[in-house]
């Protein structure tokens, strides 16, 4: 197995990319996305995150990001992604020639190492991020939702803050399920983003590897409350 050495670079360059474009993307989003930000008071008092969010379109990394402050303490952001190999598949288009290793490091996005069925060997270059004091995106459902509703979670989120010590922070995504260009710019959805409250490391029981996912699922039913509560014309 190879593992990645993370060097300065992998820092700056995120950090100089996500900064250029937070103005604009959150301009563009206020206008036509009509996009809303709440629960911000709770992160109030950490400084690192492990940000567990739902999966409900390729915009999501940059919805969180949009949500934060650029240079503030939780920038750059880093991001949990599949190989760029899963990325080939028609159904991304053109987009499949843009999605590759050199430009998901370029904005902070790590593979995870598949077939594994191993969090320490999977997640390490995650650990090493967060052990130097980054803050992580994480999809736990591992994918895009199929239905619009937030999925089953795996565990690797519990790994990751166990091994680390930084809190989970539950975030929900509504109004951009299945979303066109027609239905973003004739200011059809609302798009909303919620954080909810940090879970510590100390707040998760000691369990063993195979009880994560069932620990997940109770975290991220948060996630699933916050989205009930916030969907507005996610149709």
């Amino acid at each position: 197995m190879r593992i990645k050495k993370i060097t300065s670079a992998h820092k700056f360059i995120p950090l100089f990319l996500q900064t250029l474009i937070w103005f604009p993307t959150r301009l563009i989003f206020a206008i036509f996305g009509r996009y809303k930000v709440y629960g911000k008071e709770n992160l109030k008092d950490i400084r690192q995150a492990i940000f567990a969010v739902n999966h409900t379109s390729e915009l999501d990394p940059i919805i969180l990001t949009a949500a934060l402050y650029p240079l503030g303490r939780f920038a750059p952001m880093f991001y949990v992604v599949a190989p760029a190999r899963e990325f080939k598949s028609d159904k991304f288009r053109w987009r499949k020639y843009i999605y590759t290793n050199t430009f998901f490091t370029a904005w902070g996005a790590h593979a995870t190492v598949r077939g594994l069925h191993d969090y320490e060997k999977s997640l390490i270059t995650h650990i090493k991020l967060l052990k130097r004091g980054e803050s992580l995106c994480v999809f736990p459902e591992g994918k895009i939702t199929k239905t619009g509703e937030p999925g089953e979670p795996h565990g690797g989120i519990i790994h990751l803050s166990r091994e680390s010590g930084v809190p989970i922070v539950p975030v929900a995504i509504t109004g951009v399920y299945k979303m066109t260009l027609q239905l973003f710019f004739r200011r059809k959805r609302h798009m909303v983003l919620e954080f909810g409250k940090p879970v510590f490391e100390h707040q998760i029981p000691i369990i063993a590897t195979e009880q994560y996912r069932t620990e997940a699922a109770r975290i991220f039913s948060s996630i699933y409350s916050m989205f009930k509560k916030r969907r507005i014309n996610t149709k």
